[in-house]
Parts: C-alpha cells; structure tokens; sequence
C-alpha cells in the first residue's frame, strides 16, 4: 500500500516538547523514514519554552521499562548512539542504602550489563529531537473538538486545525485542564527535592560502597540522599566552599575563575561529577530559601546524624555554584486516575500521571506511554493499519497506560515513603532492610546447592 493508494492526509499536532511528546514524535518520523505509515502523515510539536529549562543540565535516571520503550522508540543506530554518549560507569541498575555512617544496610545489583543506566538529559532530548518538527516559543492556550477535526489556538492568537492532538504538557497540562477540570492539578505531596552535583574527585570518596551505582543514605529526620558517582572527564579544581562564599555575597556576586572553569566544563556531557538528590520533608518558606540555605540545611542534616566525616566535607567543600535546584513534589493519587474519553484528544506521560522521583518512574511512563500511543496510532486505519479506526483502539492503550502507570505510581510512593521515615517507623524500617540484606543472599546460596 502506497500514500498515493491511500490518497488520505493525516495532521497530528502534540502539545508539549518534553521526553513523552518528542519521543512520540520521533517514533512517528521513523515509522515514516522505514515505510511503516501509508498515509500522508504531518507531525508538529509545539513547546511553550523558547529555551530549554534548567532541568536539561541533570541527569536521568533510565528504568529497566524506559530502556526497552527507548529500544523500540529509536533506530539501532541513534540507540548506540545514546549509549555510547552516556557511559558513566554506571553498570548495574540496583541499589546501596545506607546508614548517615555508610554503614551497609541493604544492596542489590540487577540489570547488569544493560544500558544506559543515566543519560545526559540534553543528550537525549537532542537525539529525539532528530527528524522532528518542533516549533518552540508557540504556547497553546485552548484546544476544543470542531466536527471532526480539533482545533488549537495559540496564546499570540491564531488557530489551526488537526485530525489528532497529544496532550504531553507535563504536570501543569492545559489539556489536561480543560479535558478533565476536575483534574487541573496534581495534589502536592509534603516533600521537597534538592538536587545538586559536586566536583569532589571520586578518589576523596574511598568510604563510599558502591561506585558504579546508585547510593542512597537514609537520614533519621525524614530525609533521604541519593549519591550516584558519574564517570567522565576531570573537572577543573574548584575553590573549597565557593558555593557558600558566593551565595553569602549575595545574588550579584561575581563568580570567580575556578567557577567559570567548572561551569564551561559541565557544558560537556561527558564531564564527570557526583550528583547529588536529598529528599525532605517540606515546610513553611522552603520555596525561597537560596542556594547557600539549602547548602547550610543539607550539611546541618548530615551533622545531626553524624554522617560520614567524607561525605560532610564534600558538602561543605564541592557543591557547584548555580547547580543547586528546589522543587515540591506533585503527584497523581493512586485509584484516581482520569476516566477514558472518546474523542481526537489525549494525554500523555506527566500530563496524564505524575510521578514522584524515584526509581525513574517518569521517564519509564513517559516513554511506554510514547510507544503505547505510537503503536496505537500506526495499526489504525487512519494510518493505513488494519486493526480498526483509532476511535475504537484508543480504549485499549488507556487502559493499557492507566494499569502501567497506577504500579509505577504505588511504586514510587512507596519508595518514597520507605526512604522518608523518623523514629520508632526508621528504626523498624532500617531492620528490615538489614534482615533482608542477611537473607536474600543466604537463600540464593542455599538454592544453589
């Protein structure tokens, strides 16, 4: 079958050019490049952003179910591609907890072998970007279904019409908020997320159990700090406590050369740093505490809990300047998830299921979410598949998408319950994990026999 055969058009329009959206699309282009749609298919993305945020510059954690959607997603070469870009020395996808002393309390290692573990945000935003109509600095304000057709109208004004329209606007979605208003907003759970990278040199790290993988210290004040050793290229030395120096001479104090080096350095990907994610509990003003507060809090936490005399002097000494990032922590509800609807609209990734950062949750939804849809959209008649118009297939990949994600979303919260706890509840939760470090091994040893 051919697209003269055919003699059919196809407009899709998504909205929103994070991972769920650009991965859509570029699952698409690549189904046309590879002769798999046989219908005159226009895919435009447009994102709200004229420049990419700072999240870009972090880096993201990549789930067993994000890999395998990503293998799917990308040609063989733009895949090796990828991994190739982002060997950081990670090489297994399990995990170390730990005592503030670094004492062991549970390890596993799985997924060996298989990568990426984490990749360059920029990176893979570029590699999705490829083969991608992607129109940025155009905000959509309104869609609203027009016969048969759906109509987008941008916020300088001006509309124009689709056959289809992905809604992958993340967390704040105005789809999501004119589909389903009852559902404008995700709740805010009481957690906040600071994130940050040092340039301390893994070899001042030697305390440190595991440094292929990921670290997670579990403080006794509901707080938790992930500690994961990215591999690359030598950052330049950095002067001891300028992140505290700069931040005390206030918000126009100019950095000086030791920063400007690490800051040019990090434009590489490839630079090697630790990068840093502590969870805590949220209170009254966190929003605008400045990066020195946040600095001093997260040092104060680990001295509370006496923490390994190491891992104390890197905070004090190897936090980079401007790499210091805050947010609160929005969440979908489990069991709460947004009826099925019929029409030519629907939602994707963050816009459809917010996850909270644990375990690469977002990601692995975004891109299944991606592949699902892509999949959906390329059996339909109205691409030239033979499985049946898109209207009657669209039920299966929701329900598909909301089972997925409501295990992601129980997952994740409980993770992030687990690594949050104070008192009699920390205590219980560090013996368990202590029992479980004893036994699973044990009982592997004993089936071996």
């Amino acid at each position: 079958m051919t697209v003269d055969e055919t003699n059919r058009s196809f407009k899709i329009v998504i909205i929103g050019g994070g991972l769920a959206g650009l991965a859509t699309a570029h699952s698409l282009a690549r189904a046309q490049r590879e002769g798999r749609v046989f219908t005159s298919l226009t895919v435009t993305v447009y994102e709200q952003r004229s420049e990419e945020s700072s999240f870009v510059k972090y880096p993201m954690h990549i789930a067993p179910d994000a890999r395998s959607a990503l293998q799917n997603i990308l040609s063989p070469d733009s895949y090796a591609d990828l991994v190739s870009r982002s060997d950081y020395g990670i090489t297994h996808g399990g995990i170390t907890i730990l005592t503030p002393q670094l004492t062991r309390l549970y390890a596993s290692q799985k997924y060996e072998g298989e990568q990426p573990q984490y990749v360059s945000r920029g990176v893979l935003k570029k590699v999705l970007e490829e083969g991608v109509d992607l129109v940025k600095g155009r905000r959509v304000v309104r869609v609203r279904e027009v016969e048969e057709k759906v109509e987008v109208v941008f916020e300088e004004g001006g509309s124009e019409l689709a056959d289809f329209v992905i809604g992958a606007d993340g967390v704040g979605s105005i789809v999501r908020s004119q589909l389903f208003p009852t559902h404008s907003q995700f709740p805010l759970l009481p957690h906040a997320v600071v994130q940050f990278k040092l340039a301390t040199p893994l070899s001042r790290l030697s305390s440190l159990p595991d440094k292929h993988g990921n670290n997670l210290i579990l403080g006794t004040q509901s707080s938790s700090f992930q500690i994961v050793p990215l591999a690359g290229t030598a950052l330049p030395t950095m002067t001891p406590g300028a992140a505290l120096n700069l931040s005390g001479q206030g918000p126009f104090a100019e950095p000086d050369n030791s920063i400007k080096d690490i800051h040019t350095a990090l434009e590489d990907p490839k630079s090697g740093y630790i990068f840093v994610r502590m969870i805590v509990p949220s209170f009254t003003g966190w929003e605008d505490l400045t990066e020195g507060a946040w600095i001093e809090k997260a040092i104060k936490l680990l001295k509370d809990d006496v923490a390994d005399h190491q891992i104390v002097t890197a905070f004090e000494e190897d936090i980079i300047p401007g790499t210091v990032a805050a947010w609160g922590i929005v969440s979908s509800s489990v069991g709460n998830s947004m009826p099925c609807r019929e029409g030519r609209l629907v939602l994707i990734g963050d816009a459809m299921h917010a996850m909270p950062p644990t375990g690469g949750a977002g990601g692995a939804t975004a891109f299944k979410d991606a592949e699902g849809l892509v999949n959906t959209l390329l059996s339909s008649t109205e691409l030239g598949g033979t499985d049946g118009p898109l209207h009657t297939l669209l039920p299966t990949f929701y329900e598909e998408s909301t089972a997925r994600s409501e295990q992601y979303l129980k997952d994740a919260l409980h993770r992030l319950e687990v690594s949050n706890q104070s008192g009699f509840q920390a205590w219980i939760h560090r013996g368990l994990l202590k029992g479980m470090d004893w036994y699973y091994p044990l009982s592997h040893w004993v089936a071996s026999l």
